[in-house]
């Protein structure tokens, strides 16, 4: 009884303590595997977070561009619509009545009262000669209105009808400019 005795207790001690290990093992393995899991839910969680930020600051550029692609249109199609009543405005101007144009030039000429010599396009000149006390300088070219110089020549008042235009046209697509960049 002695010697198997002493086998059998060292069998059974050895047995409760690999029971004991494997248990240890099996719980350090079931916490690395948890906190494992839990790593990987979080760096999941994370990488959903910044997959969502990323779609939201890319459809932010996609809209931004999109709204800017549109003011551009709009301002492309409205500088064409000035250029084209710019360039109709000019020829209904070249083509008015010698009576309309007179009340025109006769308007203009009243705006200036410190000018020496006018000069006007080749078919006003007549008529400019007619209605105007000034001195006439010579004729430019431009579709209408006259251009007015003071004495000494050094300062020139430019009231064509192409100049009058362009200034309206050039502060219109100051405007329009205003508008996009808002």
């Amino acid at each position: 009884m002695g010697l198997e005795v002493v086998v059998q207790d060292v069998l059974a001690r050895g047995e409760q303590e690999a029971n004991r290990i494997r248990q240890e093992g099996t719980d350090e393995a079931n916490a690395m595997i948890a906190g494992a899991e839990n790593s990987a839910r979080q760096i999941l969680a994370e990488k959903k977070e910044q997959t969502a930020e990323q779609i939201e600051r890319r459809k932010n550029r996609e809209i931004s561009s999109a709204n800017l692609e549109v003011k551009r249109t709009i301002l492309n199609a409205k500088k064409e619509l000035l250029d084209r009543v710019y360039n109709e405005a000019i020829e209904q101007l070249a083509s008015l009545p010698e009576s309309e144009r007179e009340s025109i030039i006769k308007r203009l000429l009243e705006t200036q009262t410190d000018a020496a010599r006018v000069f006007s396009n080749k078919h006003d000149e007549p008529l400019v000669k007619r209605i105007s006390n000034l001195e006439y300088g010579g004729t430019i070219r431009c579709s209408g209105g006259i251009m007015l110089e003071n004495e000494d020549g050094s300062v020139i008042r430019d009231l064509t009808f192409d100049s009058l235009l362009i200034s309206v046209r050039e502060q219109s697509l100051k405007q329009l400019l205003e508008i996009l960049s808002v």
